[in-house]
């Protein structure tokens, strides 16, 4: 296989210029086609890989696209991220992808460091509360933003779940086929909670229903599986529930929940012979496999991430006609076992 060092030794073997080269690295149908077919032939038989991290660095704007979640150790975010790289990759762009961990200071060093590697655009899923958002505020002011799942108030298009929609339809099926819900509520650490709840005490009461919240909301925390698991074996062990219906604010939340009905002997499910319906939001890619498995609404990854793409290619192309400011996806009630 032959060996080329520098883009100029490997276009001299092409027998191309090096900016026809650079072009056609850019984008491949912007050389003729002749031209890119021997490109292409001696690409087979070189060695030759093009630098392009060190090729962007010399642009104004580079052909990357930053991608900021709170955390890609939950499986939620790794899905979104996933198709949201998959879908760039398709575009042509180069997605480089930053947890803040749920860290104010590590989402700020997020927002810096891809400000300085010149990314052409960014999809963030901003922390919410403890977000910075002076510090966002000023990345919006340099480059195209989209914010997915949560947004921070401004003029960022944004791209997530109708909470509305999606708890009241929730909300409908538990109050038709059994009890009552009673809402078990986590930390408010973005938009999603609040509006979650809201809907949840809008639909009760267009029911005829009264509103039962649960949960401590007060300690700002992402581990959601472990509260659940905490107050559920609390409350369990304090007297029992007001209510023997429970609709968790997520997946994770009802994970810790019903890990905790079964430590103190308490059978989930929808059957005669359970002491308790557990269903939530989300539909986490584990919660299929839960025992038993959770009845919970699916939001839909696939809308969200295709368009939170197009949101920010639209920008990126100076179409801000076809922008939408806000995009409110509906989500799908799915019935398995545990409610």
């Amino acid at each position: 296989m032959t060996k080329h060092k520098t883009m100029e030794d490997f276009a001299r073997s092409c027998g191309v210029s090096r900016p026809t080269l650079s072009k056609y690295f850019d984008d491949p149908t912007s050389v003729k086609p002749a031209t890119r077919k021997r490109i292409e032939e001696a690409l087979r038989s070189s060695d030759y890989q093009p630098n392009l991290f060190a090729r962007n660095l010399n642009r104004k704007r580079t052909r990357a696209i930053g991608i900021v979640v709170p955390t890609v150790a939950d499986p939620f975010y790794s899905e979104m991220v996933s198709r949201i790289e998959l879908r760039l990759r398709d575009e042509g762009y180069w997605p480089i992808v930053i947890s803040s961990h749920g860290s104010r200071e590590l989402e700020v060093e997020a927002t810096r460091t891809i400000q300085s590697l010149k990314v052409s655009g960014a999809l963030i899923a901003p922390l919410g509360l403890r977000s910075d958002r002076r510090t966002l505020e000023k990345l919006t002011q340099t480059m195209p933003i989209v914010y997915f799942d949560t947004y921070l108030e401004g003029g960022v298009p944004f791209v997530g779940n109708n909470n509305a929609q999606s708890v009241s339809t929730i909300v409908d099926y538990l109050c038709r086929s059994g009890d009552a819900p009673v809402y078990f509520d986590i930390p408010h650490v973005n938009h999603n909670s609040p509006e979650r709840l809201n809907s949840y005490v809008g639909a009760m009461q267009r029911l005829g229903q009264e509103p039962v919240v649960i949960g401590n909301t007060s300690d700002y925390t992402w581990d959601f599986e472990r509260i659940g698991y905490e107050q559920m074996e609390q409350m369990l062990g304090a007297g029992g529930l007001p209510g023997k219906t429970i609709l968790c604010a997520n997946d994770r939340l009802a994970f810790g929940v019903m890990a905790a009905a079964f430590a103190q002997g308490r059978k989930v499910g929808r059957k005669a012979d359970c002491d308790l319906r557990v269903a939530a939001h989300d539909d986490h890619p584990l919660s299929r496999y839960t025992c038993p498995a959770l009845t919970t609404i699916a939001q839909d990854f696939a809308a969200m991430a295709g368009r939170s793409v197009e949101t920010l290619l639209a920008l990126l192309n100076e179409d801000t006609a076809s922008v939408a400011p806000k995009v409110s996806l509906d989500a799908a009630l799915v019935m398995r076992q545990s409610a």
